[in-house]
């Protein structure tokens, strides 16, 4: 017979893991939306695109998107730091 869910530590472990990524999640949300405000706000004062602030505002959505996916028990990788930090048009499905 075997253990339910919560006598086994890999279980804690993960549970560990989720409420720090909760808290990492939050914190993602508020950068992310600094940076969409920043961003709507440099390209309403100036016609050119920056490529950089793109390439951070992409790549920190994708980050939220694979923290969510861990939490919601899609996926079992950790997200950054355990991996590289998400590229601006590396798909993560």
């Amino acid at each position: 017979m075997s253990k339910p869910g919560y006598a086994n530590q890999e279980f804690w472990i993960r549970m560990l893991f989720m409420l720090v990524y909760w808290g990492v999640l939050n914190i993602a949300l508020t950068v992310f939306g600094f940076l969409v405000i920043i961003t709507t706000l440099v390209r309403f004062a100036c016609k050119t695109e920056i490529s950089t602030l793109d390439q951070w505002v992409s790549s920190t959505g994708t980050f939220i998107k694979q923290i969510i996916s861990f939490l919601a028990f899609s996926k079992e990788e950790k997200p950054f730091p355990f991996q590289s930090w998400p590229e601006k048009n590396g798909r993560e499905d």
